[in-house]
């Protein structure tokens, strides 16, 4: 069974808020999946910019009203 970890980066100033992505994405381990809450489009960008640049997987995304709600796999790792 995937762990789901949640994020709520919802009113979370920026830069901040990817810090804090950063370090939960690192926090996971192999398979395991962080859902991220975030009313920003300009953070949904950067965060799927860094999934895209690393071995983790954007498994979802959607709008929800004004939240947009990332789910990100993590990958194998080195």
């Amino acid at each position: 069974m995937t762990v789901i970890a949640k994020l709520n980066l919802v009113g979370v100033a920026w830069p901040v808020c990817l810090l804090e992505f950063k370090s939960a994405a690192d926090g996971l381990a192999t398979h395991e999946v962080l859902e991220v809450l975030t009313r920003d489009p300009d953070v949904v960008a950067h965060i799927t910019m860094i999934v895209d640049r690393s071995e983790d997987t954007l498994i979802n995304q959607q709008k929800e009203d004004d939240v947009y709600r990332l789910s990100i796999q993590k990958g194998y790792g080195i």
